[in-house]
């Protein structure tokens, strides 16, 4: 399970993904920006999930990482700022998710760290204050 401001994602053992509450920007990831008092599927094939603030965020068994929901800052990683009522592929052989409020990092398969979204405080860590609307490789 996670939870985000006011909504919230649960992985069933079967690998389907559901999501409820809160969906102005579309983080539920249904193809609406309806509230759902009741869970709806998003996809299957999923193997971890994390939420931010208003997005979501998940990796399916395939290794590819997919986001949703608002996007003001570029926290999905498409390389824009609109907010996404379906899920958006960010990226390929990823391990490792997790959402701030307005940011998203992920680790990939090969041992890297990757950042996107908001980074007024340096919370990216890629040594500048500057909003990534795409994934920017982290140095550690």
């Amino acid at each position: 399970i996670a939870a985000g401001l006011a909504h919230s994602l649960y992985l069933k053992t079967d690998g389907t993904l559901w999501a409820t509450g809160f969906n102005s920007m579309g983080q539920l990831g249904d193809g609406t920006t309806t509230q759902r008092t009741k869970g709806v599927k998003v996809d299957s094939s999923v193997k971890y999930i994390a939420v931010g603030g208003y997005h979501s965020l998940y990796i399916k068994s395939d290794a590819t990482m997919w986001a949703m929901g608002l996007n003001s800052y570029g926290q999905l990683g498409d390389g824009t700022t609109t907010n996404r009522s379906s899920p958006v592929n960010v990226a390929a052989n990823v391990k490792i998710i997790s959402a701030g409020q307005y940011h998203s990092l992920f680790f990939k398969a090969d041992g890297t760290l990757w950042g996107t979204g908001y980074n007024q405080n340096g919370q990216l860590g890629d040594g500048t204050t500057t909003n990534r609307t795409t994934p920017v490789q982290i140095p550690f």
